[in-house]
């Protein structure tokens, strides 16, 4: 079946588009329209991402209940651990993950081994994406910069951090969402076809392996 990244508007490198080799057939053979960084496709990607974060949150509410009392009952402190990030150009926000660990940085509990393997510590920052912070896809948050000599602080994201993106696929190093210009080539290349099929990619891979995304 046609890869959903075909007639996306990819980068073409060596005379062939970079593609990410499928791991099932796609659910959608959907071509968008050429690609672009216009105020009309940023505004179509928030809202899809907000609409596409809320649906999720409905659907995941049942989970998000369990997993809250599961905690609670487990060990004592709060619910969600926040750690501060750096998100679309500088500004800063809580990343939001259900609690893993006693202390938050020591060793897992049981459920929380079982919460992170299959990514189900994640699903708070669907409330980000709907508030705008995040995005469905996107590079990977940034942890605030630690000031010191010798310390050059990374360039500000031109696009919104996402749940998951490129880094964990085995994608071209020039669609790398963790470097800037795999960041460029994103945002200028950007389609609906392209965020559903890193999205079924991250699907896949967690179904797969119960990596994170």
């Amino acid at each position: 079946m046609t890869s959903p990244f075909e007639g996306a508007g990819l980068p073409q490198s060596g005379g062939r588009p970079d593609r990410i080799p499928p791991c099932s057939p796609a659910p959608t053979s959907h071509r968008a329209s050429p690609p672009g960084t216009s105020t009309r496709h940023r505004v179509t990607k928030a809202v899809l991402d907000r609409l596409g974060a809320g649906v999720l949150l409905l659907i995941a509410a049942p989970w998000l209940a369990v997993i809250t009392l599961a905690v609670v009952i487990e060990s004592p402190g709060p619910v969600l651990c926040r750690s501060r990030r750096v998100g679309q150009w500088g500004r800063e926000f809580d990343l939001l993950r259900f609690r893993t660990s006693v202390d938050g940085p020591g060793q897992p509990t049981r459920l929380g081994r079982l919460l992170r393997r299959f990514s189900l510590d994640e699903l708070p920052q669907l409330i980000n994406v709907v508030l705008g912070r995040m995005s469905l896809v996107g590079p990977r948050p940034q942890p605030l910069p630690v000031p010191g000599p010798g310390t050059d602080a990374a360039p500000p994201l031109s696009v919104k951090p996402g749940l998951t993106g490129l880094w964990h696929l085995g994608a071209s190093p020039r669609w790398d969402l963790d470097r800037p210009v795999g960041v460029s080539d994103y945002a200028q290349g950007w389609s609906l076809a392209v965020d559903l099929g890193i999205l079924w990619r991250a699907i896949c891979s967690v179904m797969r392996s119960g990596g994170a995304l």
